[in-house]
């Protein structure tokens, strides 16, 4: 899959009104606690579209005059997830057998500067955002993670939904024993 995975503010944004923010920012907030609490089932089946593009790329370390879209290396993802297998890897969370999650680890989303335009295609809003990741396993096993991310959201019977989703981690070497968590 190809991936829209650059995260910047379009030339002239459409700011979306104050209700439309708020609406976005609960989204985002609900979601973060819909995850901290291991809902993803229901994460899955409430909160995304069908046709959902997840992706979490590599950033790789350029000079400023290459102008290269961050993840333009075909393959260079962390995550480059659609529907179905973001319904795997929950399918394989609800297994019991992912090791690194027995005993359980605590983890924590902040979402931070909240930001929304209106997206090229009628209906869908483009919501900027940052993030703090805290994990901890065990006694002295913690790791946090930090980033921003883009979100397409889509109106659906009413609801807001996730379309896509771009995420950057802001580490260049992240020091975590995996990423197996949604962001």
């Amino acid at each position: 899959m190809n991936a829209p995975t650059q995260i910047k503010t379009p030339a002239n944004p459409r700011y979306v009104d104050r209700d439309t923010l708020f609406e976005v920012e609960r989204f985002l907030i609900r979601e973060a606690r819909m995850l901290d609490e291991e809902r993803f089932r229901e994460w899955w089946q409430t909160q995304l579209t069908e046709d959902i593009h997840y992706v979490l790329p590599v950033r790789e370390i350029r000079m400023r005059a290459d102008k290269k879209p961050v993840g333009s290396n075909p393959g260079a993802f962390v995550f480059n997830d659609n529907y179905a297998m973001l319904d795997m890897r929950i399918r394989r969370l609800e297994t019991g057998l992912v090791w690194m999650e027995d005993p359980q680890n605590y983890i924590r989303r902040f979402v931070s500067n909240i930001d929304a335009a209106w997206a090229d295609v009628d209906g869908e809003v483009d919501a900027w955002s940052n993030f703090i990741v805290y994990r901890n396993r065990r006694q002295r096993d913690e790791t946090v993670v930090w980033g921003t991310k883009q979100c397409r959201l889509r109106k659906v019977d009413g609801q807001w939904k996730l379309a896509g989703r771009t995420i950057l981690v802001d580490q260049r070497v992240v020091l975590d024993k995996n990423l197996y968590f949604f962001l």
